[in-house]
């Protein structure tokens, strides 16, 4: 690694993005309720996003730190990852269903599909990648580095109540930060923030397609969704309890 990874480093990293956004979607006059459109999508999402993305790559390929951001010692938990991407995919999987594919059409689905993959590295390799190699080599407890990397994520959201979502923006926080500790999770056991990134991405994506045709989510849906985070918090209290030590990679790009 060139650059000692340092909180300070991290935490200016999660605000220039979070500032990013937040500023192109003022610029912009973006409002959450319309953002599924294909012409917020493209200015709100898919522009900025585009921009922060190959900034991202940018810092990552000089600082050295691609192996650190995306990879760490996978868990031999199978069972864990069960218990953690069954609820999540059958979420992904009634959205995508009840979704109303006919009135979106094949270019909005695109459009959309596009952005939410931006959505997804983006987010990661801010909250799962960079933040949480910072908040590694700062903090002595990875229950911490759970939690302050989950915690602004769902911060993060929080801006969304300037957005159209008003008061609601502070339970879009909570479930953020739910969102958060699952996704956590999917790079612990697996080893990989690319799995983290893809199933956010799904996540969004089925989400905002099924919102474009219904106001509320399925019952099915919903049980899906506590059962998922439900299962996040289960197997956090396992995978901490059998690995609280911080995790410090060992790849060496060099």
């Amino acid at each position: 690694m060139r650059l000692k990874p340092h909180w300070v480093i991290g935490l200016g990293i999660y605000l220039a993005y979070a500032g990013w956004v937040t500023a192109a979607w003022a610029f912009f006059g973006i409002d959450y309720a319309s953002l599924g459109t294909s012409a917020n999508l493209l200015r709100g999402v898919i522009l900025p996003l585009g921009l922060a993305a190959f900034a991202l790559c940018i810092f990552n390929g000089l600082a050295q730190w691609w192996p650190q951001t995306t990879r760490e010692p996978r868990m031999q938990a199978p069972m864990y990852q069960l218990a953690l991407a069954l609820p999540m995919c059958a979420f992904i999987a009634l959205n995508i269903q009840g979704a109303d594919w006919a009135s979106m059409g094949l270019q909005h689905a695109l459009v959309l599909a596009g952005a939410m993959l931006l959505v997804g590295f983006c987010e990661e390799m801010v909250h799962r990648g960079i933040l949480l190699v910072c908040l590694r080599h700062a903090l002595g407890s990875e229950a911490w580095v759970w939690f302050w990397s989950s915690a602004l994520f769902g911060l993060m959201h929080a801006s969304n109540a300037f957005f159209g979502l008003g008061a609601a923006a502070l339970l879009q926080v909570v479930l953020a930060f739910c969102a958060g500790t699952a996704l956590y999770l999917l790079r612990r056991l697996t080893g990989s923030l690319w799995v983290a990134m893809l199933f956010h991405a799904l996540w969004d994506f089925s989400s905002l397609a099924h919102a474009l045709g219904h106001a509320t989510q399925s019952g099915a849906a919903l049980a899906a969704l506590g059962a998922t985070y439900l299962s996040a918090f289960v197997v956090l209290v396992l995978v901490l309890r059998k690995r609280p030590e911080v995790v410090i990679n060992t790849y060496d790009p060099s």
